[in-house]
């Protein structure tokens, strides 16, 4: 059994208004209500950034015209055995009306109110480095079977 994936991470920025869209799980289990970005697969001959931009459109309806990617972070579940290997990317070029896609909900978020939020763990460890806006970062973070993080090991790499 594989229990290895591939995935991106996605976040967009309204930069006129300060807001970033979270996607608020409504799923079962420990992360039912907390707030993540926009996930999604990666197809095997797909390239990244058009799996970005194509995940973020069919979650949200909203046209991406640029995706930068900002991270690479590595999650492992040693119980389990499960890898995920996340691909961040940020936008803050899009266009169109918000849909909400994704079971649970997409809501923009005053960037100021961000650390109010319960977050899925792996998000709130990543933010923090998202939101300072300049820099590429890559990592490994050890998780729980229950997705709460054991230990994290994230650096930057450049500044942008």
């Amino acid at each position: 059994m594989n229990n290895h994936s591939i995935q991106t991470l996605s976040f967009i920025f309204d930069n006129k208004t300060d807001h970033l869209l979270l996607h608020q799980i409504s799923a079962v289990g420990m992360l039912k209500w907390k707030h993540s970005g926009i996930k999604g697969s990666i197809g095997q001959q797909e390239d990244l950034n058009e799996a970005a931009v194509r995940s973020i459109v069919e979650a949200s309806g909203l046209k991406v015209s640029q995706a930068v990617l900002r991270g690479v972070i590595k999650t492992f579940q040693p119980e389990s055995q499960k890898a995920i290997i996340y691909f961040i990317f940020e936008s803050s070029r899009f266009s169109g009306e918000l849909e909400s896609k994704l079971p649970g909900r997409l809501k923009w978020i005053d960037i100021l109110d961000i650390f109010n939020l319960e977050m899925e763990p792996l998000v709130q460890e990543l933010m923090p480095r998202l939101l300072d806006g300049e820099s590429f970062f890559e990592g490994t973070i050890f998780m729980d079977s229950q997705d709460k993080v054991l230990s994290s090991d994230i650096r930057i790499c450049n500044s942008i």
